[in-house]
């Protein structure tokens, strides 16, 4: 779709706001305020500012409905590709082109004013290179604080609202002046709420971050005067009051972190971050800082209190501490040929997935132990020929033993895999494990997970080889990806493993960031229709360019 905006004054999106405390909660209109009006401010008086579609049709009021149809839990091609493109004709700060998501909005927009180009396969934000620069910068007012911002969302992308103070001593200084409104408020406030109030005083902010979780969903905690809402409120007019005292000449303290536009309107969690810790620690101690508050966004067991405070990251800081991790792994690289493949015109052979997973396997290395057994002989004279060990200028032979990962085949027994497709992926899968000559851990899924088999190949004829398969129950429904990727990073073992997932790609990503496994590849079901293959697998790509910018590296027997 091509979008046509006339008369509209370029805008910068500000992401303060002060929902009211009282009466319904009602974050759509503060959206409205932040987002759509700026976008709909006309260039020139009396004159409306009108945003047009291809066809001429004024699509002004359809503005607030593409926003939110970014927003939901699975993405929404079309709406980011429309949105985006009238986000780059109407902001000031914007990248059309970008492969962050609308919802990631304030940090395009952030990069974008410090001419950050936006990370991708190629442009790599690191902590050593990005952030401690940044957080030295905005300590002493060489830069802005939307370089500090820009920094941290492009190296970490954390799903939540985050506060920056200059450092211990600013954050106490917010926590004299909550307490000064808490007293205000202290007729109105419930009892629960000025307790936790109180106990968020205690709060300490001397070491890199402290989060909190101030909501189950977004339907918990909208009530009049809850904690949730009135701690942004207060925290909002706090760096509203901090930007007024910076006009006069001094410098602000603190301010706001809209890392995604959901979290800024009805946050789940608080992020409270200390500039000049940032700019003193070492990279790997922030780096580790953020891990663990991404893990603890991404867990699905969060529990919130009403009566006391929850820390977003108790439960992995305990976890940490009980196994004795001293540092958190870093997750892998992607590569950068992700916008360079090309899609096969015709359907992958079993020799092209052969060669595909053996490219994957000696990318991966080796391993201490696993089904996947590989066998080395060469000659040699340190040891006496078996036929003659008495010549010895005959040489004799060592066999090694060395070990490649392990291969999980995961595949689709959705409603819209029929028993003609399932059978021909397997039978393929049989051959190549039988060239391999590997055994084969395998699961069914669909919206839930079969139970996991080894079926063991090695000495067994195709034949009875598949009939072991159709022993293996096979599960049936929907479609669910995230489910095999929640079980894959929940086990050290399953992670070394070659994944392999063999689907009809019939399903859309989450709109929120999680971890994809970075050893799970994905292969086309067989006996179906290869274009509309590829179209559903292009679609999938499309979609997940915010969870794996190299998902299309990984398409196996797809791409050349």
């Amino acid at each position: 779709m091509t979008i046509t905006v006339t008369n509209q004054k370029p805008a910068v999106l500000d992401a303060v706001h002060t929902i009211p405390c009282t009466g319904g909660y009602d974050p759509m209109s503060a959206l409205q305020r932040a987002i759509v009006d700026p976008l709909l401010q006309p260039l020139a008086p009396n004159t409306a500012a009108v945003i047009a579609d291809d066809s001429g049709h004024d699509i002004s009021r359809d503005v607030p409905d593409l926003i939110m149809s970014c927003l939901g839990e699975q993405v929404n091609v079309q709406a980011e590709r429309t949105v985006k493109e009238i986000l780059g004709q109407t902001l000031v700060n914007f990248d059309p082109g970008t492969p962050l998501p609308v919802g990631e909005v304030f940090a395009a927009q952030a990069g974008q004013q410090n001419r950050m180009p936006a990370p991708s396969p190629r442009v790599i934000y690191t902590v050593q290179n990005d952030v401690i620069p940044a957080a030295k910068g905005l300590l002493a007012g060489s830069s802005d604080e939307s370089g500090f911002f820009a920094s941290v969302a492009y190296t970490f992308h954390p799903d939540t609202l985050g506060f920056w103070f200059q450092s211990s001593a600013a954050f106490d200084d917010f926590k004299v002046w909550l307490a000064q409104q808490t007293q205000i408020l202290a007729a109105a406030v419930p009892a629960d709420t000025a307790k936790l109030l109180t106990d968020f005083t205690t709060l300490s902010l001397k070491q890199l971050t402290e989060s909190l979780l101030i909501r189950k969903d977004d339907t918990d905690g909208n009530d009049e005067h809850s904690f949730a809402r009135l701690i942004v409120h207060l925290l909002m007019s706090y760096v509203r009051q901090q930007r007024t005292q910076a006009q006069t000449g001094s410098t602000a303290a603190a301010g706001v972190m809209p890392f995604t536009v959901g979290e800024l309107f009805c946050p789940r969690s608080l992020v409270l971050v200390n500039v000049e810790a940032h700019a003193r620690a070492t990279s790997a101690k922030i780096a580790g800082e953020w891990a663990i508050i991404n893990q603890s966004l991404s867990s699905p067991v969060k529990v919130v209190s009403h009566r006391n405070l929850s820390r977003l990251t108790s439960l992995p800081r305990a976890a940490a501490r009980a196994a004795a991790m001293g540092a958190q792994q870093k997750p892998g690289m992607p590569g950068s040929r992700s916008a360079q493949v090309k899609f096969r015109k015709q359907p992958p052979g079993r020799i092209d997935l052969y060669k595909d997973i053996t490219r994957v396997l000696r990318r991966m290395g080796k391993v201490n132990r696993s089904q996947n057994v590989y066998r080395t002989t060469k000659t040699t004279f340190l040891k006496a020929n078996r036929r003659d060990p008495h010549d010895f200028n005959k040489p004799g032979r060592i066999t090694s033993v060395s070990y490649m990962p392990d291969i999980h085949i995961y595949i689709d027994t959705s409603g819209s895999i029929s028993e003609a497709n399932y059978q021909e992926a397997v039978m393929m899968l049989i051959r190549i494990a039988k060239k391999l000559n590997v055994n084969l851990y395998f699961n069914s899924f669909s919206h839930i997970l079969s139970q996991e088999s080894l079926l063991k190949v090695e000495g067994k004829s195709v034949g009875q080889i598949w009939k072991e398969f159709r022993r293996v129950p096979k599960v049936t429904g929907g479609t669910q990806f995230k489910q095999v990727w929640d079980y894959i990073n929940a086990s050290t073992r399953r992670k070394r493993q070659l994944s392999l997932m063999i689907t009809d790609f019939e399903w859309s990503p989450p709109s929120t960031r999680m971890e994809h496994p970075k050893n799970l590849y994905y292969a086309p079901c067989s006996a179906m229709d290869w274009s509309s293959m590829v179209d559903s697998a292009k679609s999938y790509a499309d979609a997940m360019q915010h969870i794996d910018p190299s998902i299309r590296q990984k398409l196996l027997g797809m791409v050349i």
